[in-house]
C-alpha cells in the first residue's frame, strides 16, 4: 500500500511538472537601442531576467533564436511579418522595445533673479513599447514611454550662470553606474506594463 501510495504521488508530481512546463507562455523580446559613447546597454539583458521572475513565463531573446529562422523583420510596424515569424518562432508574444534616445541632458531647475540658478544633468530614456499577442494574432499596445533620472547638480551665483559648468561633468566610471540605474529603473516600468497587459490572458 506505501508502495502504491508512494508511486502514485510521483506519477502526480511528474504530471504536474509536464502541466507547468507545458502551460509557460513564451515571450520572444527583442531591443533595439542607439549606440552609447560611454557604455554598453543592457536593457535587453535586464528586461528579460526581470520577466523571468514571473514564474508561467519564459522568456528568450530575438537574437537567441534568429540562427533557426529567417531574420526579425526589420520594420516594428510591420504586423503581418512579426505575426508569420512569431508563429515560426513558437512564441506567445512578442515584446518590441525601440529606444529612441538615451542620453544626458543639462537643464536649469531653480532661477532665483539676480542671486542663484541650480543646473543639473538629467538622465533620459524615450523610445516605443509594442507587444504584439501571437496566438490571437493581436496588437495589444503600441506606445511610447520616457523615464528620466536626476544625476549631478551645482548651484551657481547669477554672475556665474554657466550651463557647461565642469562641475556638472559626470565622470566615465560614474556615467556608467548612472546609466545602469537608469535603465534599471526602465526596465521595471517596462516591465510591470508588460506584466498589466497580459497578466490574466
Amino acid at each position: 500500500m506505501k508502495r502504491y501510495c508512494l508511486t502514485s504521488l510521483m506519477l502526480l508530481a511528474l504530471v504536474a511538472t509536464a502541466w507547468s512546463a507545458n502551460n509557460k507562455r513564451q515571450i520572444i523580446l527583442h531591443v533595439e537601442s542607439p549606440p552609447l559613447p560611454y557604455c554598453d546597454s543592457h536593457v535587453a539583458q535586464k528586461l528579460k531576467v526581470q520577466l523571468s521572475r514571473k514564474v508561467d513565463l519564459r522568456v528568450s531573446l530575438a537574437q537567441e533564436i534568429n540562427g533557426m529562422l529567417p531574420p526579425l523583420p526589420a520594420s516594428s510596424y510591420d504586423l503581418d511579418s512579426l505575426l508569420n515569424w512569431g508563429q515560426e518562432a513558437g512564441g506567445r508574444y512578442l515584446v518590441l522595445v525601440d529606444i529612441d534616445r538615451e542620453g544626458l541632458k543639462r537643464k536649469k531647475t531653480i532661477h532665483i533673479p539676480l542671486i542663484a540658478h541650480k543646473y543639473e544633468n538629467v538622465g533620459v530614456i524615450e523610445g516605443e513599447l509594442r507587444l504584439i499577442d501571437i496566438s490571437r494574432s493581436k496588437l495589444l499596445a503600441a506606445e511610447a514611454f520616457s523615464v528620466e533620472m536626476k544625476g549631478s547638480k551645482i548651484f551657481q551665483a547669477t554672475m556665474d550662470d554657466d550651463i557647461n559648468d565642469p562641475d556638472l561633468h559626470l565622470t566615465a566610471p560614474d556615467k556608467i553606474r548612472f546609466f545602469g540605474r537608469m535603465e534599471t529603473m526602465l526596465s521595471e516600468k517596462l516591465v510591470s506594463r508588460i506584466h498589466a497587459l497580459i497578466g490574466g490572458r
